[in-house]
């Protein structure tokens, strides 16, 4: 072989072995990254105050074993008040004493004796629970004096039947017991059981 062509063999065989060699050395390269946008904020408001509910503050006086003035819970009656002040005196008046009425911030509450009169600046007095356009009863009442207004705040007692037991009294005089109540038309015994905490017959 002539010495040009083993020249031109020996050329194109070290440029096959240097892109052999190349290719071999070239680094792997990656799989892309896809960039997307940083996420947006988003505005939140702010968590809503709340409100804790103010205690009442009331008195009570007259035959009460702690008489004094009390913090209570909002939405509490009387019941919860007298409990709080050490109870009833044997002497307490229970039946003219309305456990369910709702207290007031700033009311004063006597608890009367036997005969004796509640004084005018007690919020549970009698002048005080008939005034304004809702007037407030104190119960038991007595089932032989009660109004149709009175009779009406009963529970489960409307208009009619109200005027039922007064038009029952009227035509067949006083009643002797709660329990005469199931007499009148329209009123079962799962009723006068519902009213008998409510009501008394007076000597």
């Amino acid at each position: 072989m002539k010495p040009w062509m083993l020249l031109l063999y020996g050329l194109l065989l070290g440029l096959l072995l240097a892109g052999v060699i190349l290719l071999i050395s070239r680094p792997i390269q990656g799989v892309p990254i896809e960039l997307r946008p940083a996420p947006s904020v988003t505005a939140t408001s702010l968590p809503l105050a709340t409100t804790t509910p103010r205690p009442v503050t009331v008195q009570v006086g007259g035959e009460i074993r702690l008489p004094d003035l009390y913090s209570l819970p909002k939405d509490s009656r009387l019941l919860d008040l007298i409990a709080l002040a050490g109870g009833l005196t044997p002497d307490a008046d229970e039946n003219r004493i309305n456990y369910a009425i709702l207290l007031r911030d700033g009311d004063y509450y006597y608890i009367p004796a036997f005969g004796e009169d509640i004084p005018e600046t007690a919020s549970n007095a009698p002048a005080n629970l008939t005034t304004g356009s809702n007037p407030v009863f104190t119960y038991p009442l007595d089932l032989n004096e009660a109004t149709i207004e009175a009779l009406e705040s009963l529970p489960g007692i409307g208009p009619s039947k109200a005027a039922d037991i007064l038009a029952y009294r009227e035509e067949n005089g006083p009643f002797t017991k709660v329990d005469d109540l199931i007499n009148v038309p329209g009123i079962g015994p799962s009723t006068v059981e519902a009213l008998r905490d409510y009501l008394y017959v007076g000597p």
